[in-house]
């Protein structure tokens, strides 16, 4: 359905899980396609009945299924990017980025709507960016679409997808 983005959280190495259900979660990941998706590993918590249950997952286990599930979603969730060049988004300018804000972001050249591999020549982007977030991103959480071009603060804009990261999407005004 055009207009809505899903949305989830999944906890993987939950006591009982087996090497069969973690591949079945991955599966899942792959043909739901969530926009958003995190994973967190299971904590075992003294006096909980899922602490006292059979079947523990080792801890390593279970951070190297987090790390699995992450990267399935890194994949669906670079595609996903990909597919929203060229479009036109509403999203909530935030504020002016700031140069640690563009450079955790990873935005080092961009060209004809695509990120290359960062070299040791490539020159960040230069210039006044603004932080927004589409209707499906929680602040702080989700990726961002940086915009490259003048656009008030605080206010709801239109703006076309031009580039993008892993995680965020890169943009103009419409």
């Amino acid at each position: 359905m055009p207009g809505i983005a899903l949305r989830t959280t999944f906890i993987v190495g939950f006591p009982g899980e087996t090497e069969a259900c973690f591949e079945s979660l991955l599966e899942f990941i792959r043909e739901t396609r969530f926009e958003r998706l995190g994973v967190f590993a299971y904590s075992k918590e003294d006096g909980t009945r899922a602490g006292a249950m059979a079947g523990q997952v080792p801890d390593a286990a279970k951070l190297k299924r987090r790390q699995r599930a992450m990267a399935e979603q890194h994949r669906v969730a670079r595609e996903i990017s990909q597919a929203c060049v060229g479009r036109v988004l509403r999203v909530l300018v935030e504020h002016e980025a700031t140069a640690k804000e563009l450079t955790s972001a990873k935005i080092h050249s961009w060209e004809h709507g695509l990120i290359r591999e960062p070299t040791a020549d490539a020159q960040p982007w230069r210039g006044r960016f603004l932080v927004a977030r589409g209707e499906a991103d929680a602040p702080d959480i989700d990726g961002r679409v940086y915009v490259r071009g003048p656009l008030p603060c605080g206010q709801f804009a239109r703006v076309r997808v031009v580039g993008h990261t892993d995680y965020d999407l890169l943009a103009e005004p419409a």
